[in-house]
């Protein structure tokens, strides 16, 4: 069904509210058709969704469906779209309800678990091995999200700006400063670091691999919102994955790469690699170093804190090994 005959079977219908009062602006609700099917209705506009803006997005998540793409991906990954159509200046999604299948905040993911999230995204990856789609985000304009010159234009858009600018504000005081004036240097000039991530094998990859757009149901694993889709190597999606989710993963950080190798196989880029922990930390590493100081629980601080060298120690192997910007 097209998503105009889907809403025109609407008998109840409940705002729904995305967790982190620094999501990007998209607007959801829980919908009952008159058949009793239950969906989520989503809907995005660069108008009022600064993530869209910011990556020169017109409607990718959409377009994903209504080209076919989505089609294509391996059976291994549950997309829950069912029909998306421009409207307006922006997009509405149709989703199947996979509210069961989702991750719960404090759920712990086995090893073996782990592995299958992993083994879907290198489906996915293996299926677009090659291809050039266009329409994706780029990598220089992931890299720029979350930049202090961003969250100093930004600052008035959404509240997480103003802990993006203290994240950085406290950065240079609690990493060395050569990985300091590194990450600055990323920062002033992202698309250096992009141009080096482009001459590994690119395919398509989710690009926000986060737990919270991540479910499992018996036989598949559900991945949502594909707004920053991008063309990247592999190991720019894991290294995104691994800094958000390895604290709720029953294994070593060291056991979580070991095991992504594996997944990639013969296909691994190890300076990919190297080259995406620079770039995570360079997107994400004000996150890591506002917890390490500032957070009110003093075990996460703890946590932070350890989490913070260990990827200092990977990052440092990086510009010795592989790439510096400087």
């Amino acid at each position: 069904m097209t998503v105009a005959e889907l809403l025109g079977n609407i008998v109840d219908r409940t705002p729904l509210r995305q967790g982190s009062p620094g999501y990007s602006g998209a607007t959801l609700e829980r919908v009952v058709l008159a058949d009793d099917r239950v969906l989520v209705v989503k809907r995005i506009s660069p108008a009022w969704d600064w993530a869209m803006r910011l990556t020169h997005d017109t409607g990718r998540a959409g377009w994903l469906w209504t080209t076919g793409v989505m089609d294509r991906f391996p059976a291994v990954i549950d997309h829950a779209v069912v029909a998306a159509a421009p409207e307006g200046d922006g997009w509405v999604i149709v989703m199947r309800d996979v509210t069961d299948a989702l991750l719960p905040e404090q759920r712990m993911l086995t090893r073996q678990e782990n592995w299958r999230i992993l083994d879907a995204a290198a489906a996915l990856h293996d299926t677009f091995r090659g291809e050039q789609i266009p329409g994706l985000c780029r990598i220089r304009d992931h890299l720029a999200l979350f930049t202090p010159q961003t969250a100093a234009r930004e600052r008035a858009t959404s509240p997480l700006f103003a802990a993006i600018g203290r994240g950085w504000d406290v950065f240079p005081d609690v990493v060395p400063q050569t990985v300091a004036e590194a990450v600055a240097a990323i920062h002033e000039w992202p698309e250096r670091l992009a141009a080096e991530l482009e001459r590994c094998e690119t395919m398509l990859i989710h690009g926000d691999l986060w737990l919270s757009n991540v479910g499992l149901s018996s036989d598949q694993v559900v991945l949502l919102d594909w707004g920053v889709a991008s063309l990247a190597p592999p190991a720019f999606e894991f290294t995104m994955y691994l800094t958000g989710a390895w604290s709720r993963i029953l294994a070593t950080r060291d056991e979580v790469i070991d095991d992504f190798r594996a997944v990639c196989g013969e296909h691994h880029d190890e300076r990919a690699l190297h080259l995406a922990f620079l770039a995570t930390f360079a997107e994400l590493g004000w996150n890591k170093a506002l917890d390490a100081v500032e957070h009110p629980d003093p075990a996460i601080r703890a946590r932070e804190a350890d989490d913070l060298a260990w990827w200092t120690g990977r990052v440092r192997h990086a510009l010795e090994s592989t790439w510096s910007p400087m």
